[in-house]
């Protein structure tokens, strides 16, 4: 297994250079190039929801994306110290219950806002979230030949 780890500041500026590796990442790991877009277009909206929701927009927090990649998946496990996820999101994301099943004809024309965690629940194999110790852990798979 291989891994690496990402920190960035709880700036909103700061998501590009995580999205970048993240990218790099998925197509090196042999997933299209598309799915490679919806995976990094995935963690794109977890980080962002941290940022705004669990740090609330503070820029001076800190966040870490450990990557791990094997025979079969790719791995991307976020840590953030902000407030704690409210349990009906959670809901939503793990099990996607309440997310709206629009059918959009590619990942470009889903609309930009109020749309993340359907994203990210659309986009991969498996998700869990959980709070312990202060830290929010949400845990993010892709099959490897998606």
């Amino acid at each position: 297994m291989k891994h690496l780890n990402l920190e960035i500041a709880s700036d909103l500026g700061d998501i590009s250079l995580m999205a970048v590796a993240v990218h790099a990442l998925s197509t090196y790991a042999g997933l299209s190039p598309d799915v490679a877009s919806l995976v990094e277009l995935s963690i794109v909206e977890a980080v962002t929801n941290a940022i705004k929701h669990a740090y609330r927009g503070r820029p001076d927090q800190k966040l870490l994306l450990a990557i791990s990649l094997d025979e079969e998946q790719l791995q991307f496990d976020l840590y953030d110290f902000g407030d704690p996820m409210p349990a009906i999101q959670v809901d939503r994301l793990v099990r996607g219950h309440g997310i709206v099943e629009a059918n959009y004809p590619d990942h470009t024309s889903i609309p930009e806002t109020g749309r993340g965690l359907e994203i990210i629940h659309r986009a991969m194999d498996t998700i869990s979230y959980v709070r312990e110790a202060g830290q929010n852990h949400l845990m993010l798979t892709i099959r490897r030949g998606s």
